[in-house]
């Protein structure tokens, strides 16, 4: 259990129920109302969501089942529907032999971590009855107990709304597009039909077979490099992870694009519009602040973890918003990471700018990023980073999340992991050579 949900092998660290306990807590608190259920295409998920349900009903709530949908599909769901929460079947870009749980708040974004807590908290109390819920679980869902709404037309209505169409489909525009084989298929090829835009892929089918790793780096996703290399025409590629909650991107000949990419386009087609505050985590690219000047913005940096940024975009005015790791948080929208949405957003540019994905991507300076972990096995790494703080104290920090120091021409991000005995370190420079010795005078100094 974390701030971002539940995760874990199935049949070993989650179960159908364990799902149906938690949803049993999560309907309490939630004052038996209806709760939008929705899962990706994980082999697991049926199982789990027809627990989920039981769990939910069990509790005395009303469960509204929307199927197969994205995590952004789902929060506009609970919104639209005015529901009292919202429960996602998924392990976001994990293996398909793990599956997960993500709480969606009655606003239509996803719970915090204080929210997830106090439901956890309860449930740790064992604030549910063991014996209702097996009882449910070993018997069918009663007749009429279970509801379902189109949570796609919804969607998509929100999308076109904040886009123009009628310029996308003017500018002739074809993409390759992989979705992993996940829950981005049933909705991307609706929304690419009404923008006009015509489409080849590979693995878009709706039946979790994640034939890569869906973490969609650059290094998994060679059939879809190869489609572009042989298909002419194209103006770039579209990747989605098994959830759609996160967009990468690819040439238009197969080149690699940082995932730091997808934020920074989509922050040049709004911005370009209208100027507003932009929220974003403390290790996401300094190509977001060269967005902002352009476009005489200013960029609010927050914790790492998506609630974060959606507080500060909410609490600061911001228009937009979202992390380095492909996700795009547009509150006109959803209050939430949504690969959808940066799609149409990034259509609209190459629409506007009749440019190609690596046209657009050639107008910004990318600055080599380095990642790397640092063990502090039998050591206190909150202590470890306090005495890197006091060693660097004449330098600029920033200490809302472990330390960042920033310097004119990078900055470096250590902080400690919630699941390993590490530190993480990360590194911008404008050079490779000085985001290598950013991390050295990490490692120099513990």
């Amino acid at each position: 259990m974390s701030v971002s949900g539940i995760r874990g092998i199935v049949g070993e660290t989650i179960d159908p129920q364990l799902v149906a306990e938690i949803a049993w807590v999560q309907t309490l608190s939630a004052k038996k109302g209806e709760i939008i259920v929705a899962r990706d295409t994980r082999p697991s998920g049926s199982s789990f969501a027809e627990a989920i349900c039981k769990g939910i009903v069990a509790a005395g709530g009303k469960p509204i089942d929307i199927g197969i949908a994205p995590t952004p599909t789902a929060c506009v769901a609970v919104k639209h529907r005015r529901a009292s929460g919202g429960i996602i079947i998924t392990a976001s870009h994990n293996p398909s032999q793990y599956n997960g749980y993500k709480m969606i708040h009655s606003s239509g974004r996803l719970s915090s971590g204080e929210e997830c807590e106090a439901v956890y908290a309860d449930f740790r109390e064992k604030k549910f009855s063991s014996a209702a819920i097996s009882k449910a679980l070993s018997e069918p869902l009663p007749a009429g107990s279970v509801e379902t709404m189109d949570a796609i037309g919804p969607h998509l209505e929100r999308i076109l709304g904040e886009v123009n169409a009628a310029e996308i489909k003017k500018a002739n525009i074809t993409i390759a597009v992989d979705s992993i084989n996940g829950a981005a298929g049933v909705i991307f090829p609706q929304l690419l039909s009404k923008l006009g835009v015509t489409w080849i892929g590979v693995h878009n089918k709706i039946d979790g077979d994640f034939v890569h790793n869906p973490e969609p780096r650059p290094e998994h996703l060679t059939d879809l490099s190869k489609l572009l290399r042989e298909n002419t025409g194209l103006w770039g590629g579209f990747v989605f992870d098994p959830d759609a909650d996160r967009l990468a991107l690819m040439g238009e000949h197969g080149e690699s694009v940082t995932e730091e990419m997808t934020l920074v386009l989509a922050l040049s087609n709004r911005l370009a519009k209208k100027p507003s505050p932009v929220a974003t985590n403390l290790s996401t690219s300094m190509m977001i602040d060269d967005v902002a000047r352009r476009y005489k913005s200013s960029v609010i940096r927050t914790k790492i973890g998506e609630a974060n940024v959606v507080s500060a975009l909410l609490s600061h005015g911001c228009s937009i918003g979202g992390e380095g790791n492909g996700g795009v948080i547009y509150p006109a929208i959803s209050t939430v990471r949504d690969g959808l949405t940066a799609m149409a957003l990034i259509l609209e540019l190459m629409a506007e700018k009749k440019a190609t994905l690596m046209q657009l991507v050639s107008q910004w300076r990318q600055y080599p990023m380095i990642k790397d972990k640092i063990s502090c096995e039998n050591r206190d790494p909150v202590v470890i980073i306090d005495k890197l703080a006091d060693r660097f104290h004449n330098e600029k920090i920033d200490r809302q999340d472990g330390l960042k120091i920033i310097f004119n021409d990078g900055w470096v991000h250590v902080r400690s992991s919630n699941t390993e005995p590490i530190i993480r370190c990360i590194a911008e420079a404008e050079t490779q050579e000085k985001a290598l010795a950013l991390v050295e005078m990490i490692k120099k100094a513990f």
